[in-house]
């Protein structure tokens, strides 16, 4: 059973916020088991150094999923990966140059 969305209050002369609030509570009730299934997505940046970074990220799962994508290119380019990724404590980004050093930006669903 889900627990409703409370309905606002009203000022006088305010009832057409309170009808369109309660409606929007309305359908936001009814699909909140739906809502809740969304997964997390988190995102950020990190630098490589000598073409590997740890990212701490504890909301990380067993099913997360980490995309990567060089921001600003630095040192001699590679191949990026995510070859490690630990519950609850992150993932690692490497190069497959080790005199990398790019700003590379990261997306973590799940």
């Amino acid at each position: 059973m889900t627990t409703p969305i409370p309905p606002d209050t009203v000022a006088a002369g305010q009832t057409g916020h309170l009808d369109a609030h309660n409606a929007i509570s309305d359908i936001l009730t009814q699909f909140q088991s739906q809502l809740s299934a969304i997964p997390n997505i988190r995102s950020g940046t990190a630098t490589l150094v000598a073409g590997t970074v740890s990212v701490s990220l504890s909301s990380t799962g067993s099913s997360t999923v980490v995309l990567v994508s060089r921001q600003a290119p630095g040192g001699t380019l590679g191949s990026l990966s995510v070859p490690t990724i630990t519950a609850g404590s992150g993932f690692t980004i490497t190069s497959s140059s080790n005199s990398e050093t790019s700003v590379v930006g990261w997306t973590a669903v799940g």
